[in-house]
């Protein structure tokens, strides 16, 4: 509801103003108001198949909750997909997994390059605007983390618990 009424006000031709972040997906969410607070980090590896991908032998988004519930089990309310770059048959990626009471974190590498980020919610409720922030637009501080396990601050995450 707000999303929209944001989007008519940026539309409408007499106002035309202009916000760098109001037409991002995760505005579309509500905050949660606290952050994003992983309690526990591994690490698991996931051999991308030729059934994750469509005719094309390109990931499938629909399949992403599945192969992430291979490196985190539980059965997934809900679902945040960020296909950042091309994955397909034969891939393997290495996925940092960031736990929290409710929700989980997933960061896939292919090699160093961020190739998918998603966000599980595993009761029922939306996914907080802060999560989607981390796999988004926050993905380069939450890296410095998985690289050399440097922990950096932000208002949207917080890692101190790992």
């Amino acid at each position: 509801r707000t999303f929209t009424k944001d989007l008519k006000g940026f539309s409408h031709p007499v106002k035309k103003r202009f916000s760098a972040t109001s037409l991002r997906f995760f505005m579309a969410y509500e905050k949660a108001g606290v952050p994003f607070t992983p309690e526990k980090y591994k690490q698991e590896q996931y051999r991308v198949r030729s059934a994750d991908c469509d005719m094309y032998n390109v990931l499938f988004q629909a399949r992403v909750p599945s192969m992430m519930e291979t490196c985190h089990p539980g059965e997934a309310m809900s679902f945040y997909v960020n296909i950042r770059m091309s994955v397909r048959p034969g891939d393997v990626l290495q996925v940092h997994v960031f736990e929290h009471k409710d929700s989980a974190l997933f960061i896939c590498l292919r090699g160093k390059e961020p190739v998918l980020t998603a966000v599980g919610r595993y009761v029922a409720g939306p996914i907080s605007q802060e999560a989607i922030k981390c796999a988004s637009i926050r993905l380069p501080l939450i890296l410095k983390f998985c690289t050399n396990g440097e922990k950096p601050s932000c208002d949207d995450f917080d890692l101190s618990k790992l």
